[in-house]
């Protein structure tokens, strides 16, 4: 009975260790084609009313891909950097600028983050109080009042992605839950 009882307990522990590990991880999509497909089926968002671009600078560095849209309080980037750190870095900065934020305890609400060398994302849902900013790609998103973000940025190798919503309604929030469920990342 006792032998039952702790093969029973070594499953449980592994069977949340594999769900634990299986929330962080998330797959590389390095064809821009894939965001696409998922922005169309999933926010109804075509192609053609994107912002896209192939071989562009920013920031300096050299990137292979961008797509870029906003829709009302929801903004959708997929950046294909040309070197692995380069995305790194983007993402690195915008974490940098959540944690100042958390430091400060200007947030309110919930969020979660995870960091490897190659992979990394930040999810939130909650609120900034003004005076804050976020390094988002679009811009450097000041925050001049109180301000619910809601989605989250992924860097995985090459590639850098944001979705999320600035004081979106809840259909705003459902359309980015929707998206980051189709591309398979961590959901707020």
């Amino acid at each position: 009975m006792k032998r039952l009882k702790a093969v029973a307990a070594s499953v449980m522990v592994c069977t949340m260790l594999f769900s634990f590990t299986g929330c962080s991880s998330f797959k590389v999509i390095d064809d821009e084609d894939i965001f696409f497909d998922a922005l169309e089926k999933t926010v109804n968002v075509d192609k053609d009313d994107t912002l896209h671009e192939k071989d562009f600078d920013i920031n300096g560095d050299k990137a292979e891909y961008l797509i870029f849209d906003v829709e009302g309080d929801n903004y959708y980037t997929y950046i294909r950097f040309k070197d692995e750190d380069d995305a790194l870095d983007f993402f690195d900065q915008i974490n940098q600028d959540f944690d100042d934020i958390l430091d400060d305890k200007e947030f309110e609400g919930s969020h979660s983050s995870s960091m490897t060398k190659t992979r990394g994302y930040l999810v939130f849902d909650g609120e900034v109080e003004g005076e804050n900013s976020m390094h988002f790609y679009h811009m450097n998103q000041r925050f001049f009042e109180d301000t619910e973000i809601f989605g989250g940025v992924y860097v995985n190798k090459n590639v850098y992605i944001e979705v999320y919503s600035t004081n979106g309604s809840k259909r705003d929030k459902e359309k980015v839950t929707k998206l980051l469920k189709e591309l398979g990342f961590p959901k707020p």
